[in-house]
């Protein structure tokens, strides 16, 4: 299966600006609402980063942004890698790519492409390279069958089709009026080969058979130099990996990823469990404290008990020395002197007595409460060192072993990505030897058969594939209910477009045209896909549903407008496509989807004022 593009995001930005960003899904996705509001502007932004020379014509609103970025995602590989594109005429010939996601842009570092395919490094063989492209020769020049590029740029005409263009009488695969046009015949030799998955093979009348031969002969040169060039590479690239297997490779990328998981599994559980061993460390911590203070302010009440306990002694020892003093004579008078017994300080000294015993008990029970809570501080203390010594065991346990075995099997995932990324460019290298090889057996044949070759002209497209073509293109139109069921959609060879029941698409009115255009190119892309043939697998439409009626009017052209019946099926029939995970619509218009579509696409309105939602895709 061919890989395909998914565009992820497109950014606008400028200094001191607010980014403009719209978000793409896979699948359909709609942007839809008021008329002015940077629809167009948008389409013209992605054409820009996708490698048009036209640069966006932006609205006064969008005066300041100078730089579009597009987020694009490789569906094989899932690899995301953003562009960067400047509105600069200095720089805008030149388009950067990042190998991250837009957000990460800051932490890599750009490689410069160039908008040339020619060129060694461009965005067109980085883009073709994505969708596995085997395209490489189309026709510039009709009279002389003048060979040219396959470029990126050449699938443009079939996936994006802007709101000028989507109404053209011309057929869809030609970007202008092929009359006088200078890319008409390389537009319509891409389109050849797209739906046919073959290089278009150019013929030349005014060749002989033996100049005929001789470059049949320089092609296959050429082609047999690639094949030994891609063999060399191969060989140094399976010199330098021993493993090739990719299946192996695959399973076990997966297998260390697996492991990978399982240990952060148990990084996390320890974190927890570490953060748990914190919290009941810091609550520990917090009693400890808390028991100390209330210590310190017994071992305080302890010495206010003794300090009363020994002014209740010295009382007592007062007593004491009072009771042994006897009668003596005065000195000076001579008179007889005697110490008087008080006989109600005995209830005051039994009072005391009482007071000392119970201060005696209270300081019993204070040291015993002092003990106990001396010794709970130890135990807690204790509680805190196991949990230090499990903290440090855990700690331990991620940094010296889990943490490191992470990071090198991490080391050992990436190293087995790099060699499965060669292991990949060998495969497709090996595509490439066996696409040149039949290519060379072709080349053969041809000069086997020169003499009979009539050459020299291009050839109509071939019925086998218009088919097949307009099958799936009856299938969109007959979903939307634009057609009915007996009616015939063919290919006119001629003018290279679509006839509805033998009525050129010319003759519709410009609603009806849009319609018809817009599944033509809605067809390639579900041909394509459906017969594995290299598509980018994404289609941009710009006003598919807008009937322009006045302006109609005001010309005097047919005012053949669609139904609203048809404009609803449209949005319905491409939300019901049960394939449409396997590709990408993205469509700017006026008309808004059904309630019930929007609820399942990627739908983005653009209301017109700022009061109401978004205002559309420059922030206000």
């Amino acid at each position: 299966m061919h890989s395909r593009l998914i565009l992820k995001k497109l950014i606008l930005t400028g200094n001191g600006k607010q980014d403009a960003v719209i978000n793409f899904h896979e699948g359909l996705n709609v942007i839809a609402g008021a008329s002015d509001t940077g629809k167009s502007f948008a389409f013209e932004c992605i054409n820009f980063i996708l490698g048009s020379s036209e640069v966006p014509s932006c609205p006064p609103e969008a005066k300041g942004y100078q730089t579009v970025y597009m987020e694009i995602k490789d569906s094989c590989q899932q690899e995301v890698f953003t562009l960067r594109r400047d509105f600069s005429k200095d720089d805008n010939k030149s388009i950067f790519l990042c190998y991250s996601e837009y957000k990460d842009i800051g932490q890599n570092t750009f490689e410069k492409l160039s908008s040339t395919h020619k060129a060694k490094k461009s965005l067109s063989k980085k883009l073709l390279d994505m969708c596995d492209c085997p395209y490489e020769t189309v026709i510039g020049k009709k009279e002389k069958g003048t060979p040219q590029s396959f470029t990126f740029r050449s699938f443009i005409p079939m996936i994006m089709m802007g709101e000028l263009r989507v109404t053209e009488k011309h057929s869809a695969i030609y970007r202008m009026k092929p009359k006088g046009s200078n890319s008409a015949t390389a537009e319509l030799t891409s389109f050849q080969t797209v739906i046919s998955g073959r290089d278009y093979e150019k013929k030349d009348k005014k060749d002989s058979p033996e100049i005929v031969k001789a470059k049949l002969k320089g092609q296959i040169e050429e082609l047999s130099h690639m094949i030994d060039e891609l063999r060399i590479e191969n060989a140094n690239l399976e010199a330098e990996n021993e493993i090739r297997d990719g299946q192996y490779l695959t399973e076990k990328i997966k297998e260390i990823n697996e492991f990978i998981d399982s240990k952060n599994e148990e990084v996390k559980k320890y974190e927890i469990e570490f953060e748990q061993l914190q919290t009941k460390s810091d609550e520990i911590k917090r009693k400890i404290y808390r028991l100390n203070d209330n210590i310190d302010k017994f071992h305080l009440l302890k010495k206010n008990y003794l300090s009363d306990l020994e002014r209740l002694e010295f009382i007592f020892d007062a007593h004491d020395l009072t009771q042994q003093l006897v009668d003596v004579e005065c000195p000076i008078c001579h008179s007889h002197m005697q110490v008087e017994e008080a006989e109600s300080s005995n209830d005051y000294f039994i009072a005391l007595s009482s007071e000392r015993t119970k201060i005696e008990i209270q300081l019993s029970e204070l040291d015993d409460t002092i003990s106990d809570m001396q010794s709970e501080v130890e135990e807690e203390e204790q509680i805190l060192k196991d949990i230090e010594v499990k903290s440090e065991s855990i700690s331990q346990e991620l940094n010296t072993i889990l943490l490191p075995v992470i990071s090198e099997k991490f080391a050992e995932v990436q190293a087995l990505l790099e060699i499965q990324e060669q292991v990949n460019l060998i495969l497709r290298n090996n595509e490439k030897v066996k696409k040149y090889n039949d290519r060379i057996s072709d080349l053969t044949k041809k000069m086997d058969n020169t003499k009979t070759d009539k050459g020299n002209i291009i050839e109509p497209v071939a019925e086998s594939y218009l088919t097949g073509l307009c099958k799936e293109i009856y299938v969109l139109l007959r979903g939307c209910n634009f057609i009915g069921k007996e009616t015939e959609v063919r290919f006119n060879n001629t003018t290279h477009d679509l006839e509805i029941d033998n009525k050129a698409k010319a003759s519709f009115g410009k609603g009806a045209r849009a319609i018809i255009n817009s599944t033509f190119l809605l067809g390639i892309m579900n041909y394509c896909l459906s017969r594995d043939l290299c598509h980018p697998g994404v289609v941009i439409l710009d006003s598919p549903l807008t009937t322009y009626k006045e302006k109609d009017k005001k010309n005097g052209e047919n005012d053949e407008s669609v139904g609203q019946g048809t404009k609803v099926k449209f949005y319905t029939m491409l939300a019901d496509d049960k394939s449409s995970k396997s590709k990408q619509i993205i469509v700017f218009d006026n008309e808004e989807p059904s309630e019930e579509v929007k609820g399942r696409i990627n739908y983005l309105h653009f209301s017109g004022e700022a009061s109401i939602g978004r205002k559309g895709f420059i922030p206000e």
